[in-house]
């Protein structure tokens, strides 16, 4: 198989994988406090414990301060570490309440795409809340 034909399976692939993640993978834009962003995508079934660790890998961090969401009026909504919700669950749950604390961060024909904040502890003086290791 020569460059030109391993170049468009290769495409091939990927656009197929880009396609069917939809419906298989949430993806999430991870927010650092200096307003970095990336994405990062974990299974509908994958638990919200889960969501740390592939953020923690990441990230390359050790430990986190927390992950968390804002809510309409940009109050922070921490995220629990050890809870064994489904992401699939988690995304319902915040999506179905009256202050809906999840939605897309970009307009349709757009993927969907929540957006969740980490505090890893960096350009912090005080915590106020314990680190979780990971």
């Amino acid at each position: 198989m020569d460059l030109i034909d391993q170049t468009n399976k290769y495409n091939q692939l990927l656009s197929n994988h880009l396609k069917e993640m939809a419906g298989r993978m949430f993806t999430f834009e991870v927010t650092k406090c200096c307003n970095y962003s990336t994405f990062v995508f974990l299974y509908k079934e994958d638990r919200v414990s889960d969501l740390f660790l592939q953020v923690a890998k990441h990230f390359g961090c050790k430990q986190l301060v927390s992950l968390y969401i804002l809510d309409p009026e940009g109050n922070k909504q921490i995220i629990p570490f050890n809870s064994n919700t489904t992401l699939k669950e988690f995304i319902f749950e915040n999506i179905q309440t009256t202050d809906r604390r999840l939605k897309p961060v970009y307009d349709i024909p757009l993927p969907v795409v929540y957006r969740i904040y980490i505090d890893d502890g960096h350009y912090h003086e005080h915590h106020d809340h314990e680190s979780v290791n990971v």
